[in-house]
């Protein structure tokens, strides 16, 4: 599992949404195959998508190129608080 999803810090948080048969079927399937539950694949995957845009956002802001976070030698949580700011 990513390391961003941290399994140690007690959930505060519920974000629900809905999706088609068809689009259930294919996380529920992805998830299976590496051995995660639907949940932890949906938070991985939101929360690698969540890391990319910050880090993207705050190269853009800087004027350099983006450095993807699995070459990054900063924490990935140090880096999105000093993209939040």
């Amino acid at each position: 599992m990513s390391e961003s999803v941290r399994q140690d810090l007690p959930a505060t948080d519920h974000i629900g949404f809905q999706t088609s048969t068809e689009q259930s079927l294919v996380i529920r399937k992805a998830a299976e195959l590496i051995g995660w539950t639907v949940p932890e694949y949906v938070l991985s995957a939101a929360l690698d998508r969540a890391e990319r845009d910050l880090y993207e956002h705050a190269a853009a802001l800087a004027g350099t190129e983006p450095t993807p976070p699995e070459t990054e030698t900063v924490e990935p949580y140090v880096a999105i608080v000093a993209a939040l700011g």
